[in-house]
């Protein structure tokens, strides 16, 4: 039997208590390392096998260990399409498969400042810019949520971790190259800092403010709101600094 995960924002005490059953039981433990910079670093003193994007989109040797096998995924399991072709390979090869469920940051980080499920658009990915490395299509997206009302869960770069001041000073560059009118000193935006573990900190202010706060660490998340629902905007006044 193969067992998906999934640790929650906060491994191990986010572990559920049927996922802790099924890892007690468990032959082997592998550990996704490149979902979270937070994954599971030890378990109960047991060996653990860490993973990395590579290992794990090359998962052959996974189907040669034998035993219960468990894969441990930051967040919920299929978040990431990697480990959805390990499940969909496992059925295809009549293996038995259980899948454990657990948060993430979909569609917590916007349910969390308080904004409505239902107006949630697609999700942005900000990668670290370089010099031979600056796609427009984080802004293009962000746009396109805007023009349909959508709030915009901004996922930001974990290799490494991106900073509050990176993410931002990217976001304000590609409003000077597209000049689209998104974002400026005073637009207003969520950031969630270590959602779901001891040092959560939510703040809601302009970019200009968050440009100078030095307390956001990561993993960060940043919220763009679309239009929002009176009570939307009530809830956000909770986080306003």
């Amino acid at each position: 039997m193969i067992g998906f995960i999934s640790a929650g924002f906060n491994p191990p005490a986010s572990l559920t208590m049927e996922e802790i059953d099924f890892l007690d039981s468990s032959d082997k433990i592998i550990v996704d390392t490149f979902t979270s910079p937070f994954y599971l670093k030890s378990y109960k003193n047991r060996d653990l096998i860490f993973a990395d994007r590579e290992k794990l989109e090359n998962y052959e040797w996974i189907f040669q260990l034998e035993g219960r096998i468990a894969i441990i995924i930051s967040g919920d399991s299929f978040s990431a399409t990697t480990h959805f072709n390990i499940y969909s390979e496992a059925v295809k090869r009549n293996l038995e498969v259980k899948v454990f469920h657990n948060a993430t940051i979909v569609p917590l980080a916007a349910t969390r400042l308080g904004l409505q499920l239902y107006k949630i658009g697609p999700v942005v990915s900000l990668p670290r810019f370089s010099e031979k490395f600056h796609p427009t299509s984080p802004y293009e997206k962000i746009k396109r949520n805007k023009e349909m009302k959508l709030h915009t869960i901004i996922l930001l770069d974990i290799s490494p971790p991106m900073t509050i001041n990176e993410a931002l000073e990217e976001l304000l560059l590609l409003e000077k190259e597209m000049k689209e009118g998104l974002f400026n000193s005073t637009t207003k935006i969520g950031v969630i800092s270590c959602l779901g573990m001891p040092e959560e900190t939510i703040k809601f202010s302009t970019m200009e403010r968050l440009l100078s706060e030095s307390g956001l660490k990561p993993p960060l998340t940043i919220v763009i709101p679309g239009d929002l629902h009176f009570q939307e905007e009530e809830n956000l006044s909770i986080f306003n600094f």
